[in-house]
């Protein structure tokens, strides 16, 4: 016979899993415009952690049994042994973009994680989730004037994205040493559309599809090593590390055509290749987080990640190796459950910079940001909502290229159970 309370798990399991089956059909209506993500597979999101975005986004060496650190996967074995974990993040994205001649303003909102940890003895535990690897979407127009045709019309749109979907497991093999493993599985489609047309009514409007389906594994590996001095405080040195990986790549190229006024395009030629592959990056990073005292904590992190090695097969262009640092601080005015409810909050704040791996031919594509956040715990409970606010600055106006102002918001749940507690009745 069940009771109330032993509903709880079962209501939150099918909870994750109606999300985890959802998530990619969300994550592919998802339209996004940034021009940027016409390179490579988009825009990246791999090992960004926005749970941690208030302290811009540190996650080497966090560790927590209230979050699932799921960046660096020793962090999992930071879950209490009669908890569970789980983690759901959605980040609205506000921006402006502008050149020396045209500006415009876009937004959208987007899932950026659900994952969930547990233990299994208490010094195994193992995690799992989804969140985006990258996203593309873009809609470029250009137009060329021709003496004999007239004005002719360029467009480039894209569209999609791949996601991963990630299980890992984590061991204290000694002591305060953690070991860590993800396997992620890494699909999606990305699609590409070129297309000329003209004023002049003879002329055929000519459209090129490109469409690519990726789906493969790759492993990624972490490491954490706490340091106690004291009961309030220590710190804790972690690392990550991925090899350079290969996933499967079919793709269809479709050439079509049609007469200005007509509805129907022609077929001109269509071209699949189901026998390529996709080379993702390897990466390393590293850092530390240190809980200084009852009430701060503060940590720096440096993530890089090897784009000069990155291969698409039919595709051309240039990568830089790309690299990510930040730093950030976080206050707890007063732990205590009980207290009034500004002295629960938790208070944080973080800068970081870096480098894209996109090469624009000229300056490095450098951005910088500063971030806020806000962590409300619920009452009697470790649960609670996370609140993550950043501004951030890419590229620039030199040499007639883009700049990009960012406002990111982003409203994440945490809740913690106890779930593995055995009932004894007298």
């Amino acid at each position: 016979m069940f009771k109330p309370n032993n509903l709880k798990p079962i209501t939150l399991f099918l909870l994750i899993i109606s999300i985890l089956t959802t998530l990619p059909e969300l994550q592919a209506q998802n339209r996004i415009n940034m021009p940027y993500s016409i390179y490579g597979v988009g825009e990246v999101r791999f090992n960004h952690y926005y749970q941690n975005m208030g302290m811009g986004g540190l996650s080497q060496g966090f560790r927590s049994n209230m979050f699932v650190n799921d960046v660096n996967p020793a962090s999992y074995s930071a879950v209490d042994t009669t908890s569970f974990v789980f983690d759901a993040t959605m980040v609205s994205h506000f921006y402006r973009q502008e050149t020396d001649a045209v500006r415009q303003d876009a937004d959208y909102v987007s899932l950026g994680n659900v994952s969930f940890a547990f233990p299994v003895t208490r010094w195994w535990a193992v995690g799992a989730g989804i969140k985006p690897y990258s996203l593309m979407g873009y809609n470029i127009r250009e137009t060329e004037e021709h003496e004999d045709i007239g004005t002719i019309n360029y467009l480039y749109e894209g569209s999609g994205g791949l996601s991963q979907l990630f299980v890992g497991t984590a061991i204290q093999p000694i002591g305060n040493l953690s070991l860590g493993m993800n396997a992620s599985y890494i699909f999606g489609k990305l699609n590409r559309e070129a297309s000329v047309s003209a004023d002049s009514p003879g002329v055929y409007q000519t459209s090129k599809l490109e469409t690519d389906h990726a789906r493969g594994w790759i492993l990624g590996f972490g490491m954490q090593y706490e340091f106690e001095f004291s009961q309030n405080r220590n710190l804790i040195i972690g690392a990550t590390f991925g090899n350079q990986d290969d996933i499967k790549l079919s793709s269809t190229e479709i050439l079509r055509r049609r007469i200005p006024g007509a509805n129907l395009y022609d077929t001109i030629a269509e071209t699949e290749r189901i026998d390529d592959f996709l080379t993702l990056p390897g990466y390393y990073g590293f850092g530390m987080f240190s809980r200084i005292n009852r009430n701060w904590s503060a940590g720096v992190d440096y993530q890089w990640q090897n784009w000069e090695d990155f291969a698409l097969p039919h595709r051309q262009g240039d990568f830089n190796d790309s690299y990510r640092v930040a730093a950030g601080v976080q206050f707890r005015p007063n732990v205590e459950t009980y207290s009034p409810f500004y002295h629960r909050v938790h208070y944080s704040a973080g800068i970081r910079y870096g480098q894209s791996y996109i090469d624009q031919g000229i300056d490095p594509l450098n951005e910088f940001g500063i971030t806020f956040g806000l962590f409300i715990p619920v009452r009697r409970a470790l649960s609670g909502l996370n609140i993550g606010f950043e501004y951030s600055q890419r590229g620039t106006l030199d040499n007639h290229a883009m700049k990009e102002n960012f406002y990111r918001l982003n409203i994440g749940v945490s809740i913690y159970e106890r779930w593995f507690i055995r009932r004894r009745f007298f």
